[in-house]
């Protein structure tokens, strides 16, 4: 397929990164985190002013962008949305930012300074405004790592699968040329393939990008100081993506992290406006792979871990390997860290080896990527085959710090796919997680289940607290069916006229 398939605005998103980065990087310059916006929703242009409300009738929620914001101390600015939500900003952590606030459900945004004096201002520069409600609003960012081998497949495995997804955006855990991650290996291995869609691409370096200066050289231009891949003496950035912010981290050869990297994510983390948060690198802090981890890595995990962060998407491991939500000490914790290992790209796999109370699901023997279904409610995640393969992932959840949204849940099967023999019985575990305040009864069914099959919850119906979860167990029996093969099953939460569902593999043997 042609290297300028995607849309004609595609290089624009490019050119707008290189923009931020640059500005970025510069000593003393706006910092700019650079705001992609979901397909359902518009984009407008302002001159930079100190307007006091914004509006587009219609629109279901309004995200504003600020050119500048300067606090004084005591100084404070909020905004408040003709539905009621609201953002403040009450002191200096944006100064030096250039950003958007997050979205705001209404068709007005009425902006409110409390200045006592001449030291403080601000700037709004444009807005986006959404069609859809926010909890519908969708954007699609999709990646994986240890990607290009000079072989004849190489990441040629992969691409095309990102290729078929269009996707907003595309991450990169690392490793992403081999061997050495010359400029020649990226252009020969790379280019023909990951680099279809190059305008679209956040990388993060791994190991072999180190061996010279190719990363920064392809994916910056030769020589350039900044650009798609950040300063090339720092390898980090930052970015938002609809309602999530996007973090690029450089954890170089797996050894100790450099104070400056620990103080910019400080900053960043603090200065986010975003309720969901992703980071993604290449050395996992957890691994049941080739590696059993890094605790060179915890720096990361803790700072994300107390900033509420949601993901975290790793490498290095050259297979899939799903993790359930963490703190930076690998202790289970509902509003913890979700590390997900995808170093699927297209390099040599590795074998899975031991197992981990927190791995929920692994697999040594597939090519892939992983891609993210975006909310401001929470993120849907499936991780894609190469062609030819079966297996896959599912899983979803809410974000650990989201807004406050209208009262809806979600309906989450912990397993996929899940064996069923013959004569026999099998249970998962199925969660239903509340957003927005709901609090009430949820009925679970199932559908998709061949003759002779049955199944049943237990309990049949529950009710999870506010912004909380409450589990129930599937059991699957087969007692007289004839059918063998894999189907995908369907889920179902009903509560009074809102249905809820999530897919699941099941193979019959």
């Amino acid at each position: 397929m042609d290297a300028q398939y995607f849309p004609a605005a595609a290089p624009g998103v490019r050119w707008l990164l290189l923009a931020a980065l640059l500005s970025g990087s510069q000593a003393g310059a706006q910092q700019r985190t650079l705001q992609l916006t979901e397909d359902s929703a518009a984009s407008h242009a302002l001159t930079p002013a100190a307007l006091t409300q914004v509006c587009e009738p219609g629109a279901r929620w309004i995200r504003l962008g600020f050119a500048s914001l300067v606090l004084a101390p005591g100084d404070s600015l909020t905004l408040t949305s003709s539905d009621g939500d609201q953002q403040r900003f009450d002191d200096g952590r944006w100064n030096t930012r250039s950003f958007h606030a997050r979205a705001l459900r209404g068709d007005c945004v009425d902006i409110a300074a409390t200045f006592a004096g001449s030291d403080s201002s601000y700037a709004i520069d444009g807005y986006d405004a959404g069609s859809l409600v926010l909890e519908d609003s969708r954007i699609t960012t999709a990646g994986a790592g240890d990607i290009c081998t000079p072989d004849t497949l190489g990441c040629s495995r992969t691409s095309d699968l990102i290729v078929a997804m269009v996707p907003n955006a595309v991450f990169t855990t690392g490793d992403n040329a081999y061997y050495e991650g010359t400029l020649a290996q990226f252009n020969t291995n790379y280019d023909p393939n990951w680099g279809r869609f190059r305008a679209l691409t956040f990388p993060s370096p791994g190991n072999h990008e180190y061996n010279g200066d190719g990363y920064f050289d392809y994916f910056n231009g030769i020589g350039n100081q900044a650009g798609m891949a950040g300063d090339r003496s720092e390898g980090y950035y930052s970015y938002d993506l609809g309602e999530w912010h996007f973090i690029a981290l450089n954890s170089r050869a797996g050894g100790t992290i450099a104070s400056a990297q620990l103080a910019w994510l400080d900053a960043d983390l603090a200065a986010n406006t975003k309720p969901c948060t992703a980071a993604y690198f290449h050395y996992p802090l957890l691994s049941r792979g080739n590696y059993t981890g890094y605790a060179t890595m915890k720096p990361f995990y803790d700072r994300l871990y107390a900033a509420k962060a949601d993901l975290v998407l790793v490498g290095h491991d050259h297979n899939y390997q799903r993790y359930g939500k963490m703190d930076g000490y690998q202790v289970a914790t509902t509003d913890g860290l979700r590390q997900v290992i995808v170093g699927t790209g297209g390099a040599g796999v590795y074998p899975i080896s031991g197992t981990h109370a927190l791995l929920e699901a692994s697999n040594s023997g597939t090519f892939g990527v992983l891609r993210l279904d975006l909310t401001a409610m929470g993120y849907d995640a499936t991780f894609l085959p190469r062609a030819g393969r079966t297996f896959t992932d599912q899983f979803s959840a809410s974000c650990n710090r989201g807004p406050r949204l209208s009262p809806d849940f979600t309906v989450a099967a912990a397993t996929s796919p899940l064996t069923l023999l013959r004569g026999g019985t099998v249970t998962q575990a199925v969660t239903v997680s509340s957003g927005g305040g709901f609090n009430a009864s949820v009925r679970m069914t199932l559908s998709g289940l061949p003759s002779g099959t049955s199944y049943s919850f237990s309990p049949s119906a529950v009710t999870p607290s506010a912004n909380g979860q409450a589990a129930t167990t599937l059991t699957l029996r087969a007692p007289t069916t004839k059918f063998t093969g894999t189907l995908t099953i369907k889920v179902k939460g009903t509560s009074g006229t809102t249905l809820r569902t999530t897919d699941f593999r099941l193979g019959i043997r």
